[in-house]
């Protein structure tokens, strides 16, 4: 049981991939670094698991990191354990050029209940730096409710794109995931704190495919 325990709370923190900017004056905590991403993590008043930041360089414009990140489908091939990604299709959940709502379920192994999230997420940028701001937060919604899944609780996730030169992208990534459950909040921190690294160098590798790195321009027009 500990190891579905341990697959569980992996699974739910990398699935839902987008991040939160919480306001604390808890300093951030470095945690660890790899191939030049940095991970911290530091408390939050909102939960009694930390939330979770990483930054590091992505060898790609931001608009090629754009096009990823809409592709919400996608989510299946880069964030860990996602089972399903796509774009919520409720009437009363409609998407417009720059919010989009997204519903994801992260499998889980036998016999812990797959997690699931609906999400309201937001493209807006600053047009004289070119920074491009994506942030999620997690909904009350009866879409595709279902006894077999457990409806995560909380969710706020940001990623911050600031263009580094023609070819280059400095990527912040920030979550507070709440999966649900009675998992002590001192096992989710120790076993989801090096997501934030993880998620940015699976983030490096996306932006190598034929569908997105050939993407020009940025298509956000919603004014941060």
């Amino acid at each position: 049981m500990k190891n579905f325990k341990v697959t569980m709370i992996v699974s739910f923190i990398g699935c839902i991939g987008i991040s939160g900017v919480l306001a604390t004056e808890i300093d951030w905590k470095k945690i660890g670094e790899s191939n030049g991403i940095v991970g911290y993590t530091k408390p939050t008043s909102l939960s009694s698991v930390d939330e979770l930041k990483g930054v590091g360089i992505v060898e790609a414009p931001v608009a090629v990191i754009e096009a990823l990140l809409r592709d919400t489908p996608a989510g299946t091939e880069f964030m860990y354990r996602c089972k399903e990604s796509e774009v919520v299709t409720a009437p009363e959940l409609k998407s417009t050029a720059d919010t989009v709502y997204a519903y994801n379920v992260l499998s889980m192994p036998y016999p812990v209940s797959d997690r699931d999230v609906v999400a309201k997420v937001d493209f807006t940028i600053d047009k004289a730096t070119g920074t491009l701001y994506i942030h999620a937060n997690g909904i009350k919604s009866n879409y595709k409710v279902d006894k077999n899944k457990v409806r995560a609780p909380l969710l706020i996730a940001d990623y911050i794109l600031v263009p580094k030169g023609s070819n280059k992208t400095e990527v912040t990534y920030m979550v507070l995931a709440d999966p649900g459950g009675k998992l002590p909040s001192f096992v989710v921190n120790l076993l989801s704190k090096n997501m934030s690294i993880q998620t940015i160098s699976e983030i490096r590798k996306m932006v190598k495919k034929d569908k997105y790195k050939n993407t020009k321009a940025v298509v956000t027009t919603t004014p941060h």
